[in-house]
């Protein structure tokens, strides 16, 4: 045995003269006689007693992650196979966790019970995941051994669905509203009459706006549903999630009866009510797919699906508005990304477009279209390309297509067009034959086709002197708008663009359209350009989605927050 060195003899005798120094101390004794004097703490808060124990979702559990460090393993030299191992555990995950996002994102193929799309508040994603997102796997053990779909009770947070089976300068001329209103027009009784009229108007003032989230991000459509009893507000995000919103719900409810479902992969781009079926809702999205809400089934449908036909594989062409036409409310026009143009009829099975099907308006980014009420073979459509046209779908030739970049595209007859100096955000048609539009050059203008002024353009019979033409943006005539108002459109990165829209059919007979305004409001105007109200009671955010109820005098807008405010 190796002698012990006097540097260890001296260490040993410092731990036991350390040893019988703490034994003098007797600390053992103190901590018991100090824990026996001191009395137990008792909480004396009032504990809150719950009425009735909800169901908490169990997430199903992961393992835990494997670590190198404490498998030992610091490099690949240390032990090859485990550390290759655990690096393929990691990989794994990590691909998983892409993959499951990635499914997120994708359109969805297929039925399902809008409960199976009922999202969660706070986390946005689907409370049903296992159900909405399948593996190839398991959807063929499915059909092997003929699996029935279970029904989920509706819960509280949901009583909204159960509720629905049942039925350049920073300004804008309405920033000066106060000032306007004390300018005499002409003598104008009514516009006084309506401007008292919108002056009623307040905030709802049952629930706090904050407290009223219809999405989990960004809102970027919104629709007024046309009943005036029950009423219902409907908003799509960027994350393809669709909020309802019961209105008129039970008045006990301590908060609003709100329902976020997830119907698509992406940006919602319109809800529309249809006329022939107000129980269902069509939604549109930039994953490619228009799909149908049945609120009696409580059910969700895919309706169509635009992809590429020149691209390989599944290429979407994002759709960026659809619409109804008033005389056959079975055909639905939509409009996509690219600059295409498609219609269908929903009475028969969808088949997918081939290139002869796809028209070809613009070719760039269609960032919404309207049909003439009066007439619906006529369209007006507003593009990222800084145009306004205007459309005749009687006639459609490769010979009108002449114009874009594209070769063998179909094109219908161009009856005109207006330039703007920067990008055409949205264009709108009323029952009177006036079009509005608004973009980015911060004006709002007004187009009179109806042929009853001096200036006006009639458009709604066919031009005898219309000739298939080799340069059709040469030889049409230029529109030009009889009043411009100047209007803040610079929203930004983090607020949805501004797109002035009609009341579809006012009750009242005063055709008037809104517009958000970037101050926090919204401006309310006549058919001839002169602002009713500016609606900005409560409201805390810039209401950038907006539109006003089909037939009745209520406004509602949504914020990049998600939030809701209601004027009525």
């Amino acid at each position: 045995m190796a002698a012990i060195s006097d540097f260890e003899k001296q260490r040993q005798e410092n731990i036991q003269r350390n040893r019988e120094l703490l034994k003098q101390l007797n600390l053992d004794t103190i901590s018991q006689s100090i824990s026996n004097e001191v009395p137990e703490k008792r909480d004396t808060k009032k504990r809150r007693v719950a009425s009735k124990a909800r169901p908490v979702k169990r997430e199903p559990i992961e393992p835990s992650r494997r670590s190198r460090r404490l498998a030992g393993i610091q490099s690949e030299l240390d032990n090859p196979e485990e550390f290759a191992k655990i690096k393929q555990e990691e990989d794994e995950k990590e691909r998983q966790k892409q993959e499951l996002e990635r499914l997120r994102r994708t359109r969805l193929l297929g039925d399902f019970s809008l409960m199976d799309l009922v999202t969660d508040k706070k986390s946005g994603n689907w409370v049903f995941e296992n159900k909405v997102i399948k593996k190839e796997d398991e959807e063929e053990d499915k059909i092997e051994n003929n699996q029935e779909t279970v029904t989920v009770p509706l819960d509280e947070d949901n009583k909204a669905l159960d509720l629905l089976r049942s039925l350049g300068d920073k300004f804008s001329a309405g920033d000066f509203y106060e000032e306007l209103r004390k300018v005499p027009i002409n003598n104008d009784k009514d516009i006084e009459i309506k401007r008292k009229e919108f002056d009623n108007l307040k905030i709802y003032e049952r629930f706090d706006p904050l407290d009223i989230k219809l999405a989990h991000y960004r809102i970027t459509s919104i629709n007024f549903h046309p009943s005036t009893t029950d009423r219902v507000v409907m908003a799509g995000d960027t994350n393809g999630n669709v909020g309802i919103w019961a209105v008129d719900s039970n008045k006990e409810a301590d908060e609003p009866l709100v329902s976020i479902l997830k119907p698509h992969g992406k940006s919602i781009s319109k809800i529309l009510t249809p006329v022939q079926s107000p129980s269902k809702i069509y939604t549109s999205s930039y994953d490619g797919s228009v799909r149908q809400l049945d609120l009696n089934k409580l059910e969700s449908s895919e309706l169509a699906y635009l992809n590429d036909p020149i691209e390989s594989g599944d290429y979407a062409l994002g759709i960026s508005d659809i619409n109804q036409c008033r005389d056959n409310p079975h055909i639905l026009y939509m409009t996509t990304l690219s600059g295409n143009f498609y219609r269908y009829d929903t009475r028969t099975k969808f088949k997918s477009p081939g290139m002869k099907d796809l028209l070809r308006l613009h070719d760039k980014k269609i960032g919404a279209f309207t049909i003439n009420p009066n007439a619906s073979y006529q369209i007006a459509t507003a593009s990222l390309d800084r145009s306004l046209r205007i459309w005749d779908l009687r006639n459609t030739s490769k010979l009108n297509a002449s114009w874009s970049e594209y070769e063998n595209q179909v094109s219908p007859h161009l009856y005109g067009k207006y330039i703007s100096r920067l990008s055409v955000s949205t264009v709108d048609w009323n029952l009177d034959n006036r079009l509005v539009c608004n973009g980015y050059d911060d004006s709002i203008n007004l187009f009179d086709f109806s042929g009853s002024e001096k200036n006006s353009t009639p458009i709604t019979k066919w031009s005898t002197k219309y000739t298939v033409s080799k340069s059709p943006e040469i030889d049409t005539a230029d529109f030009k708008p009889f009043n411009k108002i100047r209007h803040n459109c610079q929203t930004g990165r983090w607020v949805s663009i501004l797109k002035a829209r009609w009341q579809y059919s006012p009750q009242d007979g005063v055709q008037k359209f809104i517009i958000a305004n970037m101050n926090r409001g919204l401006d309310i105007y006549d058919q001839k350009g002169q602002i009713l109200a500016h609606l900005s009671d409560s409201v805390g955010a810039v209401p950038a989605v907006c539109t006003l109820h089909p037939t009745q005098n209520w406004a509602v807008g949504g914020s990049a927050s998600g939030k809701i405010y209601l004027f009525n």
